[in-house]
């Protein structure tokens, strides 16, 4: 039942790699707010299309153009979202078991607040907001999202204060997503973990799987591309109402 279940999944993680972007160009947005001259975009975009890589944001501030703030708030206009400031992230810990470390750090977001009462949770982006990540986070821990933007040399700081403390470690897994691949690693992992419950969803290109057994849960998280992690997060976190097979 899960390899059957996982093949609609794994379509739509491929169709949404291959979706194009209708935003604003950052450039232009940061133009537009007066941020930068005609010519100082100009001569980004050129050495950009020099090198063959990096984003327009990253050679404007080579150049010494924009500062990091600058950009942000480029961002949070180019997503019409608000900025959620990371000065002390330490009170991310209070969150930051709720997801995946893996899916935190291929994304780059952060979950930055929580309100129980209201079972919202604000995802903070450093680049790109994914709402298809925002989407999977919804269907697995039935909370609402709310995405907002950070300095992305804050959010890295977080992300690599949170690797620091981890608990467990990564196990790699090499081929192709596959859904004989991904159920056949998870069936090994219901086993060993005894859960009881089993909960899938795909975002961009991730397939994320959580097992739930008791008061604990165990994330699985697989990766598209030539080389992909199975993650096992080992922390407790309280248990989730899931859909059992």
């Amino acid at each position: 039942m899960l390899e059957q279940s996982l093949v609609p999944v794994i379509e739509t993680t491929r169709a949404n790699r291959d979706a194009k972007s209708h935003r604003f160009p950052l450039g232009l947005v940061m133009h537009s707010l007066g941020l930068v001259t005609k010519e100082s975009l100009q001569s980004a975009l050129q050495a950009q299309r020099e090198a063959g890589q990096g984003r327009v944001g990253d050679w404007l501030r080579r150049q010494g153009v924009v500062t990091e703030p600058q950009i942000t708030q480029a961002l949070a206009v180019q997503w019409s979202l608000p900025i959620y400031p990371l000065d002390r992230w330490e009170r991310l810990l209070n969150w930051a078991h709720l997801l995946p470390l893996s899916l935190l750090h291929s994304f780059q977001m952060l979950p930055v607040h929580f309100l129980p009462a209201s079972g919202l949770l604000y995802v903070a982006f450093s680049s790109r907001v994914d709402y298809t990540a925002l989407y999977a986070i919804e269907q697995m821990l039935e909370f609402r999202t709310q995405p907002c933007v950070a300095q992305e040399s804050q959010v890295e700081k977080a992300l690599d204060a949170l690797y620091r403390r981890r608990v467990s470690e990564d196990n790699q897994i090499f081929g192709p997503l596959e859904p004989s691949l991904i159920s056949g690693a998870t069936r090994q992992e219901v086993i060993k973990f005894g859960a009881r419950e089993v909960r899938v969803a795909g975002c961009a290109d991730n397939v994320w799987i959580r097992l739930s057994a008791a008061d604990l849960v165990r994330d699985l998280l697989f990766q598209s591309g030539a080389e992909r992690s199975l993650v096992v997060q080992a922390p407790a976190v309280p248990p989730l109402l899931v859909h059992p097979w």
